[in-house]
């Protein structure tokens, strides 16, 4: 059970240089992931403070995980300056290592989405870095986000070159698929579990382990979408749920940082019964 908290972007008062300190909700501590966005990756390997902060200071069991790229940033910057070849690829994976050493940082989260994700070189570069990060750690979590409709072409050769039936190691830890109202990204697991199965041209040709695949909720679900989703990924043995978005809290002012769409899918304003769903989830999910 993971939330995607928005800590840095460059195009909003919280850049990736910006130095303040992060005051995460209560409510936070009951989910096991954080996911970090979204780190700029042409300045990589440096890392925004404000997520230096929040790995540093986690809490015991909970797993914190960078995200890089998104929307904006696959756009700008375009290619990735570090996913035009192998060699890059695995010189950056080298330095990222070091993330979880140095900050407390767990993993990373490939967000490459269209644009840098329409560069040819960028998915089997991709799978390089991430091949990498897993043999300098094999405990390093890397995690991709899909489309519920695949329809980015690297980001889809990085899903079928990880989970080949030939491949012989996956470095891909989970992807979780990017629909975010009700309960829709379960139309969209079928694609992803019975790839193999699907209409001849469907851009995905594997079966991804359900236990491999995170289902997309909005930070604006009620509790009977939440839940609903809890006992889908339950019931099909699937790896769990990533909620978009999360904002936190500016230490300095008391007021939320970046926030997007002026918080309409926005966790952190839910009312405290809808926050504790999540908790819930995670529970259903464990089968307790």
């Amino acid at each position: 059970m993971g939330l995607y908290l928005l800590i840095a972007d460059d195009d909003w008062p919280y850049t990736s240089t910006r130095v303040w300190t992060p005051k995460l909700p209560k409510y936070m501590s009951s989910v096991n992931v954080l996911w970090l966005a979204f780190v700029q990756p042409a300045l990589m390997p440096a890392l925004p403070p404000a997520m230096i902060s929040i790995g540093k200071n986690k809490q015991a069991g909970q797993k914190v995980i960078a995200a890089i790229g998104g929307q904006t940033y696959s756009t700008t910057p375009n290619p990735w300056p570090w996913l035009t070849s192998t060699a890059t690829a695995e010189a950056m994976a080298v330095e990222v290592a070091k993330w979880k050493g140095l900050y407390g940082i767990d993993g990373v989260d490939l967000d490459l989405e269209t644009g840098a994700g329409d560069t040819s070189e960028s998915g089997p570069a991709a799978m390089a870095f991430a091949r990498k990060l897993k043999e300098i750690d094999p405990t390093f979590i890397v995690t991709q986000p899909v489309f519920g409709s695949p329809q980015v072409k690297e980001e889809n050769y990085v899903t079928n070159a990880a989970f080949a039936k030939n491949a012989t190691s996956c470095p891909i830890d989970s992807i979780g698929i990017m629909v975010y109202e009700g309960t829709g990204s379960l139309q969209y697991v079928k694609g992803y579990l019975h790839g193999s199965k699907e209409w001849q041209g469907f851009a995905i040709h594997v079966d991804v382990p359900p236990n491999k695949v995170l289902l997309g909720a909005g930070g604006q679900s009620a509790s009977g979408t939440i839940e609903a989703l809890a006992k889908a990924a339950h019931d099909q043995n699937l790896r769990g749920i990533m909620v978009w978005y999360a904002s936190v809290i500016d230490s300095a002012t008391g007021k939320p940082g970046n926030q997007y769409s002026g918080g309409s899918m926005d966790a952190s304003i839910q009312s405290a019964s809808t926050q504790a769903e999540w908790a819930k989830a995670l529970d259903i999910m464990h089968g307790r």
